[in-house]
């Protein structure tokens, strides 16, 4: 580990950003506007997207163009070429936001403070990939952002920074992970100077309260009627927008988006499935074991994306699920 630094908080840093997704965005347009400097900017390599599989560079490198930025691409870092152009930086200070892979010991060793990482998670529960979709998909009452230190074990570092917020309407995923996206920029620039001041802010964190996720996949998004309404919901949108969630229609996928979940109706034995039409809000009402969801829009395969009213003038099923 280098020597330690001058902590005065008029001093500018040099730090390297690691970063790849939409996620990383806004921490590192905030950084670049800050009063640090961005010395280089570290990201995966171009890789196939789209229909065509073609080439496209991450998001990262994309705006780090835009932004004048020096970048490096780098798939992984068993090239000691790759830790010796990070190292010529002269970081004072590395940042990571969804960078998408883990750093090496000699990365979290070079600079005086281990690197800062974006967590869009209230850790230590939904440590691993996709917080913010797992967090819908359990139903939790809240999500959040935390700033931690990296360490070797995934997601694991001590905790500097923490905010907490309701889990509200049928924000969906991604949606929701934009939002925090920005709240956790704000939240790097206020631990970075909270650093350049010697305040000890590092909370450990409780390993025997830990959850770690599994890996998103396209089965995650297959609907179950025979399942509450609020796990659903949940579901419905914590999966929006990849693997979205998926239920048979006539032999067909349909896709739905935006659910709620609402009372039952009284004096009726459910039927899950059930097709009851649509509420005040003009959603599309399904009925569950103990209540409904009511969707605000629906796609048929082969179709767009439309509203439930729409939806429901062409195509008037019965029961969603079969």
């Amino acid at each position: 580990m280098s020597e330690p630094l001058d902590t005065g908080a008029a001093v500018s840093w040099n730090i390297v950003f690691f970063g790849s997704a939409e996620f990383s965005l806004p921490a590192l347009k905030a950084l670049h506007d800050g009063p640090d400097r961005v010395a280089l900017v570290v990201c995966p390599p171009p890789a196939p997207s789209g229909r065509g599989r073609k080439l496209s560079p991450s998001p990262v490198a994309v705006l780090a163009e835009k932004l004048g930025l020096k970048v490096l691409e780098a798939k992984n870092f068993k090239n000691t070429d790759t830790i010796e152009a990070i190292r010529a930086a002269e970081p004072d200070l590395l940042a990571v936001a969804a960078y998408g892979g883990f750093l090496p010991q000699a990365l979290l060793e070079l600079c005086p403070f281990p690197p800062l990482n974006i967590h869009p998670s209230l850790l230590p529960r939904h440590r691993g990939a996709a917080p913010v979709n797992w967090c819908l998909i359990n139903c939790d009452e809240e999500v959040g952002v935390s700033i931690i230190f990296l360490e070797k074990e995934m997601d694991a570092g001590p905790i500097l920074s923490q905010r907490a917020f309701p889990v509200q309407g049928c924000e969906c995923a991604g949606n929701l992970e934009k939002r925090l996206s920005e709240i956790g920029a704000e939240m790097l620039l206020n631990v970075i100077a909270r650093l350049k001041t010697g305040e000890n802010m590092a909370v450990i964190q409780n390993s025997e309260r830990a959850t770690v996720n599994p890996l998103l996949c396209k089965n995650d998004g297959l609907v179950d009627w025979n399942l509450p309404a609020a796990k659903l919901a949940g579901l419905i949108n914590g999966v929006d927008p990849w693997p979205g969630a998926r239920t048979p229609l006539d032999g067909k996928s349909l896709k739905i988006f935006q659910a709620a979940a609402l009372p039952p109706r009284e004096g009726h034995e459910p039927q899950p499935g059930l097709v009851l039409g649509l509420d005040e809000e003009a959603r599309l009402l399904v009925e569950t074991p103990d209540g409904l969801v009511a969707l605000a829009e629906l796609q048929p395969e082969g179709k767009k994306r439309m509203k439930a009213a729409d939806f429901l003038r062409g195509y008037r099923p019965e029961r969603l699920g079969q």
